[in-house]
């Protein structure tokens, strides 16, 4: 089965002054055609970047993008706006991104829908079918301001949806949300799913709406990363017990480094210090500023917890 999105070696760098910030480094994953996927990780860690180029919203500095049946980075001009209207569904965290607040959520689900040119008569028949998708068929009359903020998130979905899309980009869909709402809205995005057959990425900091998606990916310092479905735990003497595949990596190791940051404990591979590549790396670099955090060096030699 031929993926319907693609995206090969990509890569974005930002030109600040005279300073370049890579945002994504070489990233490459594929997706079916009616998948769900989520990715996690950090602010600033490229989340957002990355649905940007989705979106046909931002170019790659290289590397391969497609969506379907189209190369993204091939098209321009009306091309490009056609794409963005049609073949692509934005709902962001921000409500003032997704709705219009002068505009009642019928008219707000419309308005796709005049930019592409539908007729009258299948605009007002596909706006009340989506509204009731949403649950919102009694409320097409009231502005954002007078909706919950799930009703809103609701609404824009409907907007995100009104010109059938075969992609949907969530960005952060349930951050402004309390607990109960954005299960809801989970559950729906889910629903519609497999009503329509949309293909849904979405990015996250939470790793409980996530887990609503079949697959969870990692983007951490512009690398992307796959989740592991089996989970670390801790035994009856307060020791961490690593799954076999976690164990297999971090053995063939030669070195690894602990890291701790706000989110948690970062494992991951460091070069030895009995290396003479590492020494060159520290001729290269010792200027650099130091990092952040403390360090903590397991070598190999260290036994893995098991």
């Amino acid at each position: 089965m031929t993926p319907y999105v693609v995206c090969k070696r990509i890569v974005k760098v930002y030109r600040v002054g005279d300073h370049e910030l890579v945002a994504l480094r070489g990233i490459e994953f594929e997706m079916e055609k009616g998948e769900m996927v989520a990715i996690i990780g950090p602010s600033g860690a490229g989340k957002s970047s990355l649905l940007n180029l989705l979106g046909g919203l931002d170019t790659p500095t290289a590397g391969q993008l497609i969506v379907g049946d189209r190369n993204v980075l091939e098209l321009r001009g009306r091309k490009l706006a056609d794409y963005r209207l049609r073949q692509v569904g934005f709902v962001w965290q921000q409500v003032e991104r997704n709705l219009l607040a002068h505009r009642s959520a019928f008219r707000n689900v419309t308005l796709p829908m005049v930019l592409a040119g539908v007729s009258l008569r299948e605009r007002r028949t596909r706006t009340k079918e989506l509204l009731e998708a949403v649950g919102l068929k009694d409320q097409w009359h009231k502005r954002p301001a007078a909706l919950s903020g799930g009703q809103q998130q609701r609404v824009a979905i409907a907007v995100a949806l009104a010109n059938q899309p075969g992609l949907l980009l969530a960005d952060e869909p349930t951050g402004a949300l309390d607990r109960e709402t954005a299960k809801q809205v989970m559950l729906l995005l889910n629903d519609l799913r497999a009503r329509l057959g949309l293909t849904i990425l979405m990015v996250t900091h939470d790793m409980d709406m996530a887990g609503y998606a079949d697959r969870v990916l990692t983007l951490r310092d512009g690398a992307l990363g796959q989740v592991d479905e089996e989970r670390p735990s801790l035994d009856d003497h307060g020791r961490m017990v690593l799954p076999e595949t976690i164990k297999t990596r971090l053995a063939e190791m030669p070195a690894i480094a602990v890291e701790i940051r706000p989110e948690g404990v970062l494992l991951r591979a460091e070069a030895d210090d009995s290396d003479p590549s590492h020494a060159l790396h520290d001729s290269l670099t010792e200027d650099a500023p130091p990092p952040p955090h403390r360090w903590r060096f397991l070598r190999r030699r260290t036994k893995v917890a098991s």
